[in-house]
C-alpha cells in the first residue's frame, strides 16, 4: 500500500471507530503495514505514521483504558473537528480557496495553523457540490498570486517573527523608515498584534520612542529584533483598551499623524452606497441646500483631503477652513499641469 494511502486509510479507520482501537486491532486492518514486520519495526513505522497525521492536523493519541473503556489509540475529535460552520458547499470551497492563496503568498503568520485548519475544512468541503465549486474558484486564481518574490519572503521573516514576539510578548527593536520625511528611527515597540489592510502587513504596539500607541508597515521596516532576555518571561502587560479589530477598520485618515481635527465635506447627489462606505463606519451623514454632508474626525487630515480630490468637482471640503484651502491650491496646481 501507498504512504499517501495508508495514511488516509488508518485516519478514517479512527475516526470511524466508536472507542480507542488496540494495536492488535490496528494490526489486523492493516497486516501488511504493521501485522508482518518484527514487533519494534512495525512500531516505530506506525509512530512515523502518527508523527505524519499530526502534521496533517489528525491528532492520533493513546488513552489508558479503565473499567468501562479499553485502552487504545483515537483521534481526538474536539482538536480534529471544525465546529459546524454551518455553510453551503460554494461558501465552504471558496474558504478553502482564500486559505490557499494565503499560504501561496508567503507572507502570511500561523501558515502552519492555517495550513492545518485547511486539512480540516477540505474534510467539511467534500459535501455535494464542493469539489465543483473549488475548481470553479481556482480558475479565478491568477498564477501570479501563486509566486512570492524576494520582498514577499522578508516580509514573510518578519511575520514571523513578530508573531512570535507578539504570542510571548517580547519587546522588539526596530529600525524603521518613516512614511512622511523618510527618517530612519530606531525605537523599542511593545508588540501588541498584527493586521493586515489594504494588502500591506502592519503591527502595532506601544511604541517607547513616542510613548503611546502606534502602527508600523512592515515593508518599512529596515530591521528588528526580538529582545533575546528571558525568552519565556513576557516584557509587557497589553494595554485594556487596545482593539486589533478596531485598528484594522481604520480609515487612512484616521492614522494618528497630528491631534483631531472635526471635518466636514460636502457630496453631490445622488450619493451611492459605494460613496458612502468609501467614507467609513464613522462618518456621522446629513443634508444641507447643496447636497449631502458627510462630518467625520481626522487625525491625518492630508490622507482625507486626498480621498476627497479622487471625487474631483462632485466633493469639496467645507472645514476646517485651512484644509479647504489646500484642496483648492491643490486644484490649480492639478489644472495648471492639465492645461
Amino acid at each position: 500500500m501507498q504512504k499517501a494511502e495508508r495514511l488516509l486509510d488508518l485516519a478514517a479507520f479512527l475516526l470511524r471507530a466508536a472507542e480507542p482501537v488496540s494495536w492488535r486491532e490496528i494490526q489486523e486492518q492493516f497486516p501488511e503495514d504493521y501485522g508482518r514486520s518484527s514487533s519494534d519495526a512495525a512500531i516505530r513505522k506506525f509512530e512515523r505514521d502518527k508523527a505524519e497525521l499530526l502534521e496533517l492536523g489528525i491528532p492520533v493519541r493513546y488513552v489508558a483504558g479503565d473499567e468501562d473503556l479499553g485502552a487504545g489509540y483515537l483521534v481526538d475529535r474536539e482538536d480534529f473537528y471544525l465546529p459546524d460552520l454551518k455553510l453551503a458547499p460554494e461558501d465552504l470551497a471558496l474558504l478553502y480557496m482564500a486559505g490557499s492563496a494565503a499560504l501561496a503568498q508567503g507572507a502570511f503568520p500561523y501558515a502552519r495553523d492555517l495550513a492545518h485548519a485547511l486539512n480540516k475544512l477540505s474534510f467539511a468541503a467534500r459535501a455535494p457540490g464542493a469539489s465543483e465549486a473549488a475548481a470553479e474558484a481556482a480558475q479565478h486564481l491568477s498564477s501570479d498570486e501563486a509566486v512570492a518574490g524576494a520582498e514577499q519572503g522578508e516580509v514573510a521573516h518578519k511575520l514571523e517573527l513578530l508573531s512570535q514576539a507578539v504570542a510571548a510578548r517580547k519587546r522588539v527593536h526596530l529600525v524603521y523608515a518613516g512614511a512622511e520625511r523618510r527618517v530612519r528611527t530606531e525605537r523599542d515597540v511593545d508588540p501588541y498584534g498584527l493586521y493586515q489592510a489594504g494588502g500591506a502587513w502592519f503591527l502595532a504596539g506601544h511604541c517607547h520612542l513616542r510613548e503611546d500607541l502606534r502602527t508600523f508597515h512592515l515593508r518599512r521596516i529596515v530591521s528588528l529584533e526580538v529582545n533575546p532576555a528571558a525568552p519565556r518571561t513576557p516584557d509587557f502587560k497589553t494595554r485594556k483598551d487596545f482593539s486589533i479589530a478596531e485598528l484594522a477598520t481604520r480609515e487612512p485618515w484616521e492614522y494618528r499623524v497630528h491631534a483631531p481635527v472635526r471635518c466636514r465635506v460636502r457630496l453631490d447627489d445622488p450619493v451611492g452606497p459605494e460613496v458612502r462606505d468609501s467614507f467609513g463606519p464613522r462618518g456621522r451623514w446629513g443634508v444641507d441646500r447643496h447636497g449631502t454632508v458627510v462630518e467625520l474626525e481626522a487625525t491625518n487630515a492630508e490622507a482625507l483631503m486626498r480621498h476627497v480630490l479622487s471625487f474631483a468637482e462632485r466633493a469639496e471640503i467645507l472645514a476646517p477652513r485651512g484644509l479647504r484651502k489646500k484642496a483648492a491650491a491643490a486644484l490649480r496646481s492639478l489644472a495648471r499641469g492639465s492645461a
